[in-house]
């Protein structure tokens, strides 16, 4: 098995276990990373195209859970002063009703988690994953594909 083999199951089982802390807050992925995005954004607002690029979800699907939480009076829209065709999205107070239990208890679980693991290992962790992506980076710039 290839070191690229053994991250890629790295990645799977931390993906797994991030699904199954979504399934017992009773969301899917999509859906949570909506919620928690609204809730964790910087002046209680964000836009649809920066869940999309943080999350690396379609247009659409975002869209799609937008719509139907504004339906719900979860999340109200407004204009944006910079660009008239975006649209800024704030929860409302039933919308925190919602996202922020979502939010905190995250937030909780990521800080007893990495309060376990331990400050050192967690700074070595990140620093690591940086050099390793970095090195990547560097490596698939550098490598030419012959072509027939």
């Amino acid at each position: 098995m290839s070191n690229f083999d053994k991250l890629g199951q790295q990645i799977s089982e931390m993906d797994a276990t991030m699904d199954a802390w979504i399934n017992k807050l009773g969301l899917g992925y999509n859906h949570y990373a909506v919620l928690y995005s609204l809730a964790s954004a910087e002046n209680g607002q964000c836009t649809q195209k920066f869940i999309c690029d943080e999350w690396h979800l379609p247009k659409q699907t975002v869209f799609n859970i937008c719509k139907e939480y504004k339906e719900k009076g979860w999340i109200e829209f407004s204009e944006s002063a910079v660009d008239k065709r975006e649209k800024i999205m704030r929860l409302t107070e039933t919308g925190k009703a919602q996202a922020e239990p979502v939010w905190t208890a995250t937030n909780q679980l990521s800080e007893k988690t990495f309060a376990l693991f331990g400050k050192k290992k967690t700074e070595q962790l990140f620093s690591l994953m940086a050099e390793f992506c970095a090195t990547c980076r560097q490596q698939i710039d550098l490598t030419e594909i012959e072509k027939e």
